[in-house]
């Protein structure tokens, strides 16, 4: 079973200065300095990237003329080493267009296929259309069908032109057996990798149904499951177990700065807080401490004494008490509405067990406790990057050593 991690260019400085919150470059070099996770780590905390075409086009130069910032191919903008193993797939990123009533221009079947084709993509995922609960049964029924009509006109072009990539059959549905019918399709259309959409939107138990069925649906058949989107921990093993061949999820990285209370994890599968300390010039945050009687100055001194504070505990040089004290006072700026109480419990527990001592991690002992900070996209990426390090490793372990490491607890 194979971890893909969606690819939102989510990389760091690597030499940033964290003591003067400095970047090493300049920002216009800062694609060119920047490094990925598989950069980082002394091995890839994933078995591939998954790209979405949608998401690149919004952001960065992606045309046509193979080529995406003035590079031919993705492998190449990616920075993977022409030997790794890291399989690069694209998508078009439906969930851009899912207001749409059908995919626009850009995502036409030729279009993408040819852009798969000339930037080298591993796998390609044929132009579909996500099918949320909310639709009529009619509309649902409708995006299916189209996504399969398009399904079989790209395995045709592939097959006219070519082209070396793996396609990959997208498969929309609404229910068990609409998926079941629809993967069954794709199959027969000459697919060997077919992805399975819509899946975010379903409970743990919808997800398992739609899962079984498919695999008993295709029985007997070489072909590889993707899931999109998902990665539920409570149901890992039996997906595994049915024969799931990948997934793709960024709930690890994204929640090291998105979810209070769930910021960094051990190996141990225990979550834990960051310790808020944003930069003063933060307009919210200067808002909140005019409106509190605070002057700009004083935010200031306010921001240095709880960083200086949180740096002196963590090398054994001031105590816990006198340290939360500093990160509080600073953190009561953020909010009109602050209960000192909620985030003394979880800081506490952060500070009082410093988990950044104990891993082991490229991340965290390079650079100690800036990583349980939260503070600008350096210190809350590679927090987010750890957090991707350590359920990969829990996850191959669990393949040859079920139940001799603990669980992360489910993160969506």
């Amino acid at each position: 079973m194979l971890f893909f991690l969606p690819d939102w260019e989510d990389r760091v400085d690597p030499d940033y200065d964290f003591m003067e919150d400095k970047h090493s470059r300049e920002k216009s070099q800062s694609y060119q300095k920047d490094v990925y996770a598989h950069q980082l780590f002394s091995s890839p905390p994933y078995d591939g990237l998954l790209v979405s075409l949608s998401v690149f086009k919004n952001k960065i130069r992606l045309n046509h003329r193979s080529e995406v910032r003035g590079l031919s191919s993705i492998r190449e903008y990616l920075k993977v080493p022409k030997s790794s193993s890291l399989r690069i797939m694209g998508d078009c990123g439906a969930f851009s267009y899912v207001k749409e009533k059908v995919p626009p221009e850009d995502f036409g079947i030729d279009k993408v296929a040819d852009l798969y084709a000339s930037l080298r993509f591993d796998w390609g995922v044929s132009t579909d259309h996500l099918i949320p609960d909310s639709l009529e049964l009619s509309e649902k029924e409708f995006r299916r069908t189209l996504t399969l009509q398009n399904a079989r006109e790209f395995i045709r072009y592939h097959a006219k032109k070519g082209y070396a990539f793996e396609p990959v059959g997208a498969v929309q549905g609404y229910c068990p057996d609409s998926y079941e019918e629809s993967a069954v399709k794709t199959v027969e259309m000459g697919y060997k990798v077919i992805g399975i959409g819509s899946l975010v939107q379903r409970s743990d138990e919808e997800l398992l149904s739609i899962a079984r069925k498919v695999i008993r649906a295709l029985k007997g058949k070489k072909v590889h499951v993707h899931l999109f989107g998902v990665l539920r921990l409570k149901v890992l093993k039996e997906l595994r177990s049915l024969g799931i061949g990948s997934f793709d999820s960024a709930s690890f990285l994204r929640k090291a700065w998105l979810r209070t209370g769930r910021n960094y994890l051990t190996k141990e599968g225990t979550w834990y807080s960051a310790i808020r300390i944003p930069y003063s010039d933060n307009p919210d945050l200067l808002k909140s401490a005019l409106q509190k009687g605070y002057g700009l100055k004083d935010v200031k001194e306010l921001e240095e004494r709880a960083l200086y504070a949180v740096r002196e505990y963590a090398k054994g040089k001031a105590r816990l008490e006198d340290t939360l004290k500093a990160v509080l006072e600073y953190d009561s700026l953020l909010t009109r509405k602050f209960d000192r109480n909620d985030n003394y419990e979880q800081y506490k527990k952060t500070l009082s067990e410093k988990p950044w001592e104990l891993c082991d991690c490229e991340i965290c002992r390079k650079v100690g406790v800036e990583v349980i900070i939260f503070r600008g996209a350096n210190r809350n990426k590679r927090r987010g990057l750890h957090n991707i390090k350590v359920f990969y490793d829990w996850f191959l372990n669990r393949g040859s050593n079920e139940g001799k490491s603990s669980s992360p607890t489910d993160c969506r």
